[in-house]
């Protein structure tokens, strides 16, 4: 397997949805508030700009995914897991 290069584009997008998941992470275990603005990544204004809306486009699914508290169907019913897929990506 070829590992592909990452741009710095694609650095800065990476780093930014893993820093937050880091910081929400840190959140639910030890009670740190999560900064309502994204760290500093770059001095770049480009690059901080690719970390930035990473930052903020993370959904409080994946949150919940890596936090390990997210309800996963089980069982084979369609119908359950299209509504549980329904409400985690498009909430009311």
């Amino acid at each position: 397997m070829i590992k592909r290069r990452l741009y710095n584009r694609d650095f800065a997008k990476q780093r930014g949805r893993e820093k937050r998941l880091d910081a929400e992470l840190n959140a639910y275990k030890h009670g740190e508030p999560v900064p309502s603005v994204p760290p500093l990544f770059s001095h770049d204004a480009t690059l901080q700009s690719y970390f930035s809306h990473a930052w903020q486009n993370v959904t409080q699914c994946e949150i919940n995914r890596h936090i390990g508290v997210a309800h996963t169907p089980e069982g084979t019913d369609l119908i359950a897991k299209i509504r549980s897929f329904k409400q985690c990506h498009f909430p009311s």
